[in-house]
């Protein structure tokens, strides 16, 4: 059996793209929920620069995805260019995964002091009690 090598590869393409557009539903979420909740967490402007820095590097990526599924691999002329496409899309993803463990080290952070002002605010209603 042969493979074509550009189909592979818009599949593959396609499925990385996939990929990165619930990353930048997700991290839209935390910032949205970062806005809500301003008021009640900590670190707020941390966790909406990095996803909001996350957010920008997803729409890059997508960016060089679009730009490797306009060219085809048995093109001579297109094998360099995707190969630093291909090279630009692993800096992204690894940026983007760098993005995420920070953000969700910032929302565990910030989890951990609201619980506990809840915990603060339950000992002293139940102290006047």
């Amino acid at each position: 059996m042969d493979i074509n090598i550009n189909t592979y590869n818009h599949r593959k393409n396609v499925a990385t793209a996939l990929v990165l557009f619930a990353c930048l539903t997700a991290n839209a979420y935390m910032i949205s929920y970062a806005v809500q909740m301003e008021d009640h967490i900590e670190y707020v402007d941390a966790i909406k620069g990095v996803c909001g820095a996350a957010i920008f590097s997803e729409i890059w990526a997508l960016g060089t995805i679009i730009a490797s599924l306009c060219m085809h691999m048995e093109k001579k002329e297109h094998q360099k260019k995707l190969e630093m496409v291909a090279t630009w899309t692993v800096h992204s993803g690894l940026s983007i995964f760098c993005l995420n463990i920070a953000a969700a080290v910032l929302g565990h952070l910030s989890m951990v002091a609201l619980r506990e002002k809840i915990d603060g605010m339950v000992d002293v209603s139940s102290a006047a009690n």
